[in-house]
């Protein structure tokens, strides 16, 4: 029985090598500043994927940084990515349905670990790594 919650429970815990992959990985699009704000480098991303991206990056920078929390909220992408903070709730909504974000409080989100590769996969391959 231990055997099968294993396989069907799993924790929103990233391994360290995953973490480390995902990393630079992510660095092909931006960094996260030492206070949490997020830099988004790579030119021509839909605003989807660049709100997509920041909640990846914010969740992947609170595993190396812990002052840095990995939850964001609506002002703070609005503010970071310059997107109107209309446009990154009906983001946030579509990537809440794609499973990519987690609604942690009202305005509130932060990534889903267990989609992150899935994601990171689908911005390579729209946009290059470097």
């Amino acid at each position: 029985m231990e055997e099968l919650r294993k396989k069907f429970i799993v924790e929103e815990k990233i391994n360290e090598k995953k973490l480390s992959e995902y990393v630079q990985r992510s660095l092909n699009f931006g960094k996260v500043s030492i206070d949490g704000g997020i830099i988004i480098e790579k030119e021509g991303m839909s605003t989807k994927d660049q709100i997509g991206l920041a909640l990846i990056m914010r969740f992947l920078a609170n595993h190396l940084e812990k002052e840095i929390p990995a939850e964001v909220n609506v002002k703070e992408l609005s503010l970071s990515l310059s997107i109107p903070e209309d446009q990154v709730v009906a983001r946030l909504a579509e990537l809440k349905e794609d499973k990519i974000a987690i609604r942690v409080n009202k305005g509130v989100y932060k990534a889903n670990p267990l989609q992150i590769g899935k994601f990171l996969e689908d911005v390579e391959k729209k946009y290059g790594a470097k």
